[in-house]
């Protein structure tokens, strides 16, 4: 079994086909084309962004910003090395096409549920020289996201080279019948059309080798996401979109607490008690509150419920210009995509809700509480149990510990200072991933 190691052996030709996958294929079409005559709601949700974006390009699946932002080293190493090629970021979800333009603005945004004839689409006027996959899915339909096989094999068939990048399993099952049988019929081709799948453990390189993946192509390259999330440069020029709001906030001495993807509305109800008891103290505190979905209508209307029964004054940052933050405004909802990294920044302490990426506000160095309770099935979960076991988490369940967290971090006390060096000292001993997915995929970035 492969082991965390930089050192990689030269790369093979592409195996042959699998026997039969040419009839499987073929199958699993029929059953697409039976499924888009029963109305198949993956069909016609293509769109590309700029609609005129033409030539050789580079292919990177990436769901969501929490993809992009986990394997953003890797995107920005691999563009660099081709500059020849056009970026293609493909996600099924169009609300994050600006976020990441932001990020990226010489690539093109390629908007796919996974049928078929988008991968053909795409490649018609994108032919890729290279496809890579940030992080999930590992398997067909395996994560609440849909890169289908269609993508790999055109990838394939045009001669790119495919890469996994940050691999992890989520152990979900496919939610529809079309993608049950896709990962019934394709999971072993899915598989073998990647040259190289670099994944964070030997655990998930086990699971997938199980699963037919040649092992010779597995490599532990470890989580990227401990060297993605640091940001001890960052700067407030840097920030896309608000950099005037955050400058302001960050010359001020406002207590500012940045609670980031709390979406359940318990812990909602626990942010805002903790804050309500905050106040009592600091009445010029500011609490930015980053829902997880922010497109999610209901779940904005239950937030801003809350927020009126708690008799706070609220602004969303989406009906504001980049300017510096009205002094009678309490709460700032976040219901933009893609910057809660860069309002870290500005926090005296922060909030990051169950089950999402405490990496984001400890590479700021920034005191940070959470809840328990994790889901095991989550991406965030690896890293939350490896800091977890260093101890350098802290969990508060109720509203008095985590005002009490929020008040010692305000005020500096000498034990957030001693948890701050414990976290970096922890984060540092786990870095180097992207070192080592350099190293593995620097022999593909060639070949044509």
């Amino acid at each position: 079994m492969p082991e965390l190691t930089p050192s990689l052996p030269a790369p093979v030709a592409p195996a042959p086909s699998r026997r039969g996958e040419a009839l499987r294929w073929a199958l699993f079409r029929a059953l697409e084309r039976l499924s888009d005559l029963r109305g198949n709601n993956t069909l016609g949700a293509f769109a590309l962004t700029p609609a005129d974006a033409r030539g050789p390009a580079l292919w990177f699946y990436v769901t969501t910003i929490g993809e992009l932002n986990a394997v953003a080293p890797m995107i920005e190493w691999l563009t660099a090395q081709r500059p020849d090629l056009r970026p293609v970021l493909i996600t099924e979800h169009a609300h994050y096409r600006e976020a990441y333009l932001a990020r990226l603005p010489q690539a093109a945004v390629c908007i796919s549920r996974g049928h078929s004839s988008d991968a053909r689409r795409l490649a018609r006027v994108l032919p890729p020289a290279m496809l890579a996959l940030a992080e999930i899915p590992c398997l067909p339909s395996e994560a609440p996201c849909r890169f289908s096989y269609a993508f790999l094999r055109e990838a394939r068939r045009r001669g790119a080279a495919t890469l996994m990048l940050n691999g992890w399993l989520y152990h979900y099952d496919p939610p529809a019948r079309l993608d049950q049988l896709e990962r019934r019929l394709l999971e072993r081709d899915f598989l073998g059309a990647f040259d190289l799948l670099c994944v964070q453990d030997a655990e998930t390189a086990r699971a997938l080798e199980a699963r037919g993946a040649p092992r010779e192509r597995l490599q532990v390259t470890g989580n990227m996401k401990f060297d993605a999330m640091r940001r001890a440069d960052w700067r407030v020029e840097q920030a896309t979109r608000s950099p005037r709001l955050l400058g302001e906030l960050l010359a001020t001495d406002r207590p500012v607490i940045v609670g980031g993807c709390v979406t359940e509305l318990a812990e909602q109800r626990q942010v805002l008690g903790a804050f309500e008891r905050l106040r009592r103290t600091h009445p010029r505190a500011l609490l930015i509150l980053a829902p997880r979905h922010p497109e999610n209508l209901e779940r904005m209307s239950a937030l801003l419920a809350q927020l009126g029964e708690a008799g706070l004054v609220v602004a969303r940052r989406s009906q504001l210009e980049d300017g510096p933050l009205a002094p009678q405004v309490q709460c700032l909802v976040l219901d933009t995509v893609g910057e809660l990294r860069d309002f870290y920044a500005a926090a005296s302490v922060a909030h990051v809700g169950v089950d999402h990426n405490v990496l984001e506000p400890l590479g700021l160095n920034k005191p940070l509480t959470i809840r328990g309770g994790w889901d095991t099935t989550y991406p965030s979960y690896p890293v939350y149990r490896l800091l977890r076991d260093r101890g350098v988490l802290h969990e508060c369940d109720d509203e008095a510990s985590m005002c009490d967290y929020w008040l010692a971090a305000i005020d500096h006390a000498p034990r957030i200072a001693e948890d701050l060096r414990r976290t970096e000292e922890a984060l540092a001993s786990m870095r180097g991933s992207v070192a080592r997915h350099q190293a593995a995929c620097a022999a593909w970035i060639g070949r044509r």
